[in-house]
């Protein structure tokens, strides 16, 4: 389930117009977007700035297949993979 709320920022901490739906101690993941405009003034800063390698590494399936012998070469097993798809295609029965 995903939504969107617009909240600002207030002594460090999100706030929103009104209080979300979601009962008291649920883990969620905030993205944050931020909106300029008008006469606000955003300060360009390194923390606002994620670390794409940091965020892709956190991800539940990155390194799944650390331990499977079969992929020790990925850029072997993928070769293998597109063979036999390229053969299953151009079988004639």
């Amino acid at each position: 389930m995903a939504q969107i709320e617009r909240g600002k920022v207030q002594n460090g901490s999100i706030v929103f117009p009104q209080p979300l739906p979601f009962p008291e101690g649920m883990e969620v993941m905030v993205r944050i977007d931020l909106i300029t405009g008008g006469n606000q003034a955003m300060p360009l800063r390194a923390t606002c700035v994620p670390d794409a390698s940091a965020h892709f590494a956190a991800l539940p399936f990155f390194g799944m297949w650390a331990d499977r012998e079969d992929m020790r070469d990925s850029a072997g097993w993928v070769r293998k993979e597109r063979e036999q798809w390229q053969q299953r295609a151009t079988r004639q029965d």
